[in-house]
C-alpha cells in the first residue's frame, strides 16, 4: 500500500510536525495529479520497514498522515490505520472523500483530515476525468464536520478546468453545510503546459470567496 514516506514533513499535518506515507493508486484521475509517478515504486513493507521506525521516532513524531493516491480504496488502509491507532500515534488522512463508507468505519481512530474537493459538483467529473457520484463526496463532508475532528476542505486552482465561479460555489456550499474555512491550492506546473493564475488573481477569487467563509491561500508568493 505504501509506497513512499517523508519521515519529517512540516506541511502535511496542520501546527504538528509529522511522517507522511504516500500510497500509489487512486480512484480518480486528475490529469495535473503530482503523485502519479508513486505508480511506478516498489511497495513497501509496513510492517517490516515502516512501523519500527515510526516507533523509534515516536517520542519526537507522534504525528502520521496517510496520504495518496488515494489511501481509502487499498484493502490494507483500515489494517494500517487500527496499527498505528494501538501504538498511540495521532493520525491523519489525506482523501479525495470517494469512500465515505470506509472513511466512516475508521474516523473515530483519526484526529484529523483534509479533503479535496475537486471542482463545484456540476463540473466535477472534468477534472477527476471519471463519472462519479457527487452524492459521495457530500456524505463525506457531512461526515467529517459532523464528527467534530479537526479538517480542511481545500481546492486546487487548476485553470484549466476550475475558474472563479467554481470556487465561489464550492465556497457557497461549505457554508451552508457549516464548514468554518476554505482553503485554495495554487496549481504549480512544472512542463508549464497549462499556465497557473497569478497571485493577483487568485487574491481576487480569496476575497469573492471570503464573502462566504474564510478563506485562505496557499502556493503564491
Amino acid at each position: 500500500m505504501v509506497k513512499s514516506v517523508i519521515w519529517s514533513s512540516m506541511i502535511d499535518y496542520p501546527d504538528n510536525v509529522c511522517t507522511t506515507l504516500f500510497t500509489g493508486v487512486c480512484n480518480f484521475d486528475c490529469e495535473f495529479c503530482y503523485n502519479k509517478g508513486l505508480l511506478k515504486e516498489k511497495e513497501l513493507d509496513f510492517e517490516k520497514e515502516i512501523l519500527p521506525k515510526l516507533l523509534e521516532r515516536k517520542e519526537f513524531i507522534d504525528h502520521v498522515i496517510i496520504s495518496g493516491g488515494e489511501c481509502t480504496v487499498h484493502p490494507d488502509f483500515e489494517k494500517i490505520i487500527n496499527v498505528l491507532h494501538e501504538n498511540g500515534f495521532t493520525i491523519g488522512i489525506h482523501t479525495n472523500g470517494y469512500a465515505p463508507e470506509t472513511l466512516r468505519k475508521v474516523i473515530d481512530k483519526i484526529d484529523y483530515v483534509g479533503m479535496d474537493i475537486k471542482n463545484d459538483f456540476e463540473n466535477y467529473n472534468e477534472i477527476t476525468q471519471k463519472k462519479i457520484n457527487v452524492e459521495k463526496i457530500k456524505e463525506s463532508v457531512d461526515l467529517i464536520l459532523n464528527k467534530g475532528i479537526n479538517y480542511e476542505f481545500r481546492t486546487t486552482v487548476y485553470p484549466k478546468y476550475v475558474d472563479k465561479n467554481n470556487l465561489v460555489n464550492i465556497a457557497k456550499y461549505l457554508k451552508e453545510v457549516g464548514s468554518k474555512k476554505y482553503v485554495l491550492q495554487n496549481y504549480f506546473d512544472h512542463n508549464k503546459t497549462v499556465i497557473p493564475y497569478s497571485s493577483e488573481k487568485m487574491k481576487e477569487i480569496q476575497a469573492e470567496c471570503c464573502e462566504y467563509l474564510p478563506t485562505t491561500l496557499r502556493g503564491i508568493l
